[in-house]
């Protein structure tokens, strides 16, 4: 059963009303600096592919950092980030199946940064409460499995 706080987050990640932002490092700075995030990523501002959470460590609500997760995914490189390996793998990759291609050190990475900023956009909330780390991992699991009458996400949903 929701509460009401699960429907003003669930809002603010879905509702149309609500702003898409672009993975820029300029609209980093709106996110809270404390507390916990749960956002979701729409391809062409439409499709839904992504659930994620972030600033979960630390023992008090001011000691997590929601804006870590999204500064990461916005820089493009895959090491450590699994968000960006998805976006590597569904989406840049497919485009140099069956042309020729030379190596070069950091190409990918650049190329994956690209697509997440031309491509992919945002909603996010902030919860900023001492169990803010065990709502957004609750949310992110429903949303993961389909819950609340929403898509599962096509990179990291689970099948029910």
């Amino acid at each position: 059963m929701l509460n009401t706080s699960d429907n003003l987050i669930l809002s603010a990640l879905f509702d149309s009303s609500s702003v898409l932002r672009p993975f820029t490092l300029s609209n980093i700075k709106d996110i809270p600096a404390h507390g916990s995030i749960i956002y979701t990523v729409f391809l062409d501002q439409s499709d839904f592919i992504y659930v994620g959470i972030g600033g979960l460590s630390g023992k008090s609500v001011t000691d997590r950092n929601p804006r870590s997760r999204i500064r990461q995914h916005t820089q493009g490189t895959r090491s450590g980030d699994q968000f960006c390996i998805y976006i590597q793998d569904f989406y840049v990759l497919p485009t140099l199946l069956g042309q020729s291609y030379t190596p070069v050190k950091g190409h990918l990475d650049r190329l994956t940064k690209e697509f997440i900023q031309t491509r992919l956009s945002y909603r996010y909330a902030v919860i900023q409460s001492d169990d803010s780390d065990k709502v957004v991992r609750r949310i992110e699991r429903e949303l993961q499995s389909g819950q609340h009458g929403h898509p599962i996400p096509k990179l990291n949903g689970m099948t029910q």
